[in-house]
């Protein structure tokens, strides 16, 4: 009698642990499609979409205006930089700035200027511009990697400067 209480207990309490783990499973593997307006993308992958879109249109901004100095302010260092089929990294602003033009070359500015937000590609690992010219996340503002990231700051994570042209 004993056994068979605990086995009706323990299947109606793993009944219930299954639904919630295919929910779960369901929420966390949530397939984003190209198809779907960017607004849409960002907040299924990142739970919003508003400082992304606000975080590209400064960028672009900056890029256009050749304000460089802005344009250093919101790239996340050490910056992975790919150009001729090597990745270099960039580590500083300070860097960023004597390598602007090496790093923002023409390619990658060309693509600034022509994206639009639109028709951004987004994935879990951030959002593309251009060709891959350039992809931006947001990256963690905290230093303690033992805890989880509760504030993300969006910045430019990687710039391929020989990605194909648009």
């Amino acid at each position: 009698m004993v056994r068979e209480v605990r086995s009706r207990a323990f299947r109606r309490a793993g009944g219930g642990a299954f639904l919630v783990a295919a929910l779960l499973l369901g929420l966390l593997c949530r397939t984003v499609s190209a198809d779907e307006p960017i607004e849409q993308r960002l907040d299924a992958l990142f739970g919003e979409h508003e400082r992304y879109l606000a975080f590209f249109q400064e960028l672009k901004d900056a890029v256009i205006r050749d304000d460089r100095k802005k344009v250093a302010g919101l790239v996340n260092y050490p910056l992975n930089v790919f150009a001729g089929g090597r990745r270099t990294v960039v580590r500083s602003r300070a860097e960023l700035l004597r390598r602007y033009r090496e790093v923002f070359n023409e390619n990658v500015i060309r693509a600034v200027k022509a994206q639009e937000a639109d028709t951004l590609f987004a994935n879990w690992q951030g959002v593309m511009l251009g060709d891959a010219q350039i992809w931006f996340s947001g990256v963690c503002a905290g230093k303690d990697r033992a805890m989880p990231c509760a504030n993300k700051t969006i910045k430019v994570i990687t710039v391929n400067t020989n990605a194909p042209r648009s």
